[in-house]
């Protein structure tokens, strides 16, 4: 059986920037024609890449951002083709787009499908109007409603939404709503996550003076585990920290990161695993396209795990996981057993709450799951 491997294409412009984000994204530049110099920038930079032995076949490719949905469909189509010229690409493969409501609509969608993209994940965030304003966002909930339909009649049956709790000025029953009219469009995965602040967000800016109304801890909490229910109740199963999934439909793309799995990233700033090996491309649109156009890499810097930090890592994203990870694929992945390796950690942790106290594998409770940092952070010290 051959391992599966991963493309991700980071397409960079946004229509705008949310008040929360803090992912390599841009104002799409004015002058006609930066999407497409941007596409045919990443088909070159997929070109010029090395090649992978012939065993090695691509079982996904993902479109992050940014908006890819900004980006036309021949654009998309081109960078599919792209990648099916230089690599071994499974006739199955799992090619998922990211895009935000209002940015498509069912002629975009059904030539999207036509290109080749067979799974959506729709940035929806919040079914509260008010939520989205407060945040930064320019959709509806409507349009989400309509972006979810729309996607449907042209022919997908493979959608995720993605909605954040814990934002400013909600209670987690506001969550819980959201979730629910989520559900109700009959989606097949739902991504979850918790607000994270950061400091070069405008939310990052505001929580540091002070000026950002957030919920408690507690409350944040409470509506993870209000939105934990709804998912499970739905038929939507938890198998990682923060997403839901119906039978059959986990983000085969995703795993792989989780499994510490070997992807290439195309595009400005995406992040590369390949053979043990991380590298990722300048972030900045202007120098990765100059750079492209030069014939040279885009590769901006590389890194190399030592042995005791790919063991902490692989400990910490297995955690993130709800079947977590047995003692016995531990020993057989570093060739000495988890207590060996961290002398008292799991005893210490099953006392505290954390780590379920059972005798062949390790997980994290409830408890453990909101507090994964405290968990994960005597594995990764």
């Amino acid at each position: 059986m051959t391992e599966p491997f991963g493309a991700y294409v980071h397409l960079p412009y946004c229509p705008y920037k949310c008040h929360y984000c803090d992912f390599n994204a841009y104002r799409l530049p004015r002058a006609e024609g930066a999407r497409a110099d941007m596409a045919q920038a990443i088909a070159s930079e997929i070109a010029q890449a090395p090649g992978l032995d012939a065993s090695r076949r691509v079982t996904s490719i993902f479109f992050g951002g940014g908006t890819p949905s900004l980006f036309r469909p021949g654009e998309i189509r081109a960078i599919i083709e792209a990648l099916r010229s230089r690599y071994d690409v499974s006739s199955a493969a799992e090619v998922t787009l990211e895009c935000n409501p209002g940015t498509v609509d069912l002629s975009s969608l059904r030539a999207l499908r036509r290109a080749g993209v067979n799974r959506l994940s729709i940035g929806a965030q919040s079914f509260s109007a008010e939520t989205l304003r407060r945040i930064g966002r320019l959709h509806t909930p409507e349009e989400t409603r309509d972006a979810v339909r729309a996607a449907r009649a042209a022919g997908f049956n493979n959608i995720s939404l993605d909605v954040i709790y814990g934002l400013p000025g909600e209670a987690p029953e506001d969550s819980l709503r959201s979730v629910q009219e989520a559900i109700s469009l009959g989606i097949e995965h739902l991504s979850a996550y918790a607000l994270e602040l950061e400091s070069g967000t405008l939310f990052g800016r505001l929580a540091a003076r002070g000026e950002l109304p957030l919920p408690q801890e507690e409350d944040v909490v409470r509506a993870g585990d209000l939105v934990a229910q709804a998912c499970e109740r739905a038929g939507l199963a938890r198998y990682e920290v923060s997403n839901f999934a119906r039978s059959g439909r986990r983000a085969r793309h995703n795993m792989l990161y989780w499994h510490q799995g070997s992807y290439r990233g195309f595009g400005p700033g995406a992040h590369s695993h390949l053979f043990g090996r991380r590298f990722w491309n300048v972030s900045p649109p202007g120098e990765y396209l100059r750079r492209v156009a030069a014939g040279g890499e885009a590769v901006e810097d590389e890194e190399v795990l030592s042995p005791t930090a790919q063991m902490g890592e692989w400990v910490y994203l297995r955690l993130r996981l709800s079947e977590g990870f047995s003692l016995a694929s531990f020993a057989r992945r570093f060739g000495r057993p988890l207590d060996a390796a961290y002398p008292g950690v799991r005893e210490t942790l099953c006392a505290q709450g954390l780590l379920e106290a059972v005798p062949l594998w390790v997980r994290p409770t409830p408890k453990g799951r909101w507090l994964l940092h405290r968990v994960a952070e005597p594995f990764l010290a």
